[in-house]
């Protein structure tokens, strides 16, 4: 039976230029988390048992890097998104990576989480990347 490859899936930002997508170098894990949000329905005629219902679902996503500087359009965008506070578009490619292998695609802000200084290691950083809109592909569910 075949499975999947996680090294078969990588992350993209768009540049300043628009639909221009770069990879950042230096790409390690990379994770989407998915949950649902549940809103109480409880009233005090109730029994003690809090029911509730669905409601909004959160999405995010996780990227290690080890940055491979000098990386103009890929990490030092991304730190340039960080620090402004602006929302650019992400892609997720499946290999090989050309513009019709994408299977995600969203508005996101971009936050730069953690960096390591661990002695006698490359500097590895955290980034968390969060929705500003809907996504406009998502065929990773």
């Amino acid at each position: 039976m075949a499975k999947k490859l996680g090294n078969n899936y990588r992350l993209f930002v768009q540049s300043a230029t628009p639909d221009t997508f770069n990879q950042p170098a230096g790409q390690g894990n990379l994770s989407i988390q998915r949950g649902k949000n549940f809103s109480s329905n409880a009233t005090k005629d109730q029994g003690g048992v809090d029911t509730q219902q669905p409601g909004l679902r959160t999405i995010s996503l996780k990227q290690d890097l080890i940055p491979d500087l000098p990386d103009a359009n890929g990490y030092t965008r991304m730190e340039t998104l960080d620090q402004s506070n602006a929302t650019e578009k992400y892609q997720i490619r499946k290999s090989p990576f050309a513009v019709g292998d994408v299977v995600f695609e969203c508005l996101m802000y971009t936050s730069l989480d953690n960096q390591d200084f661990n002695q006698g290691e490359s500097v590895k950083v955290g980034v968390t990347l969060a929705p500003a809109a809907q996504p406009t592909v998502d065929a990773l569910t």
